[in-house]
């Protein structure tokens, strides 16, 4: 089985590409600027993942993944589009600076894997490929709960991932063969989280969570494995969370 994963250069990523990993599928491994974890991994495993570096916060760059992909592996039988920023953003910033920020979030978190969606649904399409296409969209709760005045364009992003994932169910799951899911963390014990607990706290960070401990990426990864393995192929459209109990719908 061949798998692209988007942001696999630490946190969630990585985990999920050690996962997958262990069972023998050959991986595309997507890192923007951060690629020192990678290379130690690859290195390890030299005959089946390929390290392709783009900045998805620009067309340019998503469509260069896509490419790379292909020439790499051919046509994927996953997506996991796991790459995301979330940076503060408070509204005392000057506008332009504030409108680039959210403009950044937006590019990385949503817009690129709609166009990276895009190209190989497409791709599919024109070639007649007829093997089953499965994507996994790394969402949030807060797509669905909002979140701190500072993270603004970070939930507006994730919500239009979920909207995105049910979007390819209705449009290409019959006639194209396509799957989508997406999986909304809570608080994750990553690097990415760090800003968000500098600026606010660890307690607010622990609030609400009915389990001992912060989620962490192996709690995240054996979800993500069941779903490319074909075993949820019936949860196509869905969103499963996995926030530790911190917000129930």
């Amino acid at each position: 089985m061949k798998i692209l994963i988007t942001g696999a250069s630490k946190g969630i990523g990585l985990q999920i590409a050690k996962e997958l990993a262990e069972r023998g599928y050959e991986l595309v491994l997507h890192c923007n600027s951060t690629e020192k974890a990678l290379l130690a991994f690859v290195d390890e495993n030299k005959n089946k993942n390929h390290i392709v570096k783009a900045d998805l916060s620009t067309v340019v760059g998503a469509v260069d993944l896509f490419n790379q992909t292909c020439k790499a592996i051919g046509f994927p039988d996953s997506i996991i589009n796991n790459a995301g920023v979330a940076d503060s953003s408070p509204i005392e910033k000057d506008i332009k600076e504030w409108s680039a920020d959210f403009d950044k979030t937006i590019s990385v978190n949503l817009k690129s894997p709609a166009i990276i969606c895009k190209e190989f649904i497409l791709k599919k399409r024109i070639e007649k490929i007829p093997k089953r296409l499965r994507i996994i969209n790394i969402a949030s709760r807060a797509a669905f709960r909002g979140e701190v005045e500072d993270f603004i364009s970070y939930a507006c992003s994730k919500g239009g991932v979920v909207s995105l994932t049910k979007t390819i169910t209705r449009s290409f799951g019959l006639n194209e063969n396509v799957l989508a899911f997406s999986i909304a963390p809570g608080f994750v014990n990553t690097e990415m989280a760090k800003s968000f607990i500098e600026k606010n706290g660890e307690d607010l960070v622990k609030k609400g969570i009915r389990l001992d401990r912060l989620t962490e990426p192996k709690d995240i990864s054996p979800l993500v494995e069941l779903i490319v393995s074909g075993k949820m192929d019936h949860s196509t459209g869905s969103t499963i969370d996995v926030n530790a109990g911190s917000y129930l719908r």
